[in-house]
């Protein structure tokens, strides 16, 4: 009979931590979407990076689909958010600009700006070859814009504090 009351608590366990978790959170004035406070606990995302991580998280599911033809409406409604949010990020200015002499920063927006309008012509060729149903020229743009996300990144994104 213990064994049977042991084993109901440690399957309710997991079900019942979250509901414990939340009852200890202190209750503050903070709303979940609010905006980001410049200085907190953990590290908080700029404008930008909310843009990149959706673009970046549509693109991960495209590069595991884009080789299907059956998939190509999904391909095209993942590439349309990756679009939706490279339009949104072109007028932010990532925070590694704040890091660089004043001399370097309007250089650096304008080649950041460039490095977003190049993304935007792959994303238009890549749309244009789903469109005709051509995906495996889909597949090789899609590695090019893989390749342009590395440059970018090493180029553009802020390293992290470790």
């Amino acid at each position: 009979m213990k064994i049977r009351t042991a084993l109901a608590l440690l399957l309710a366990l997991p079900i019942a931590s979250p509901i414990l978790t939340a009852a200890d959170a202190p209750a503050g004035p903070a709303a979940p979407n609010s905006a980001p406070s410049g200085g907190g606990d953990d590290e908080q995302k700029t404008e930008l990076e909310t843009r990149m991580d959706r673009m970046g998280k549509a693109f991960r599911q495209l590069k595991k689909q884009v080789a299907d033809p059956a998939q190509s409406a999904s391909s095209l409604q993942l590439l349309a958010t990756m679009q939706g949010a490279a339009k949104e990020a072109i007028d932010l200015t990532p925070a590694k600009t704040a890091d660089l002499p004043a001399d370097q920063r309007a250089k650096f927006v304008e080649d950041f700006k460039a490095g977003i309008k190049g993304m935007q012509d792959e994303f238009s060729m890549l749309a244009d070859a789903l469109s005709a149903g051509r995906n495996e020229d889909a597949v090789k743009i899609v590695a090019e814009i893989g390749e342009l996300e590395k440059k970018d990144h090493k180029e553009f994104k802020k390293p992290k504090k470790d």
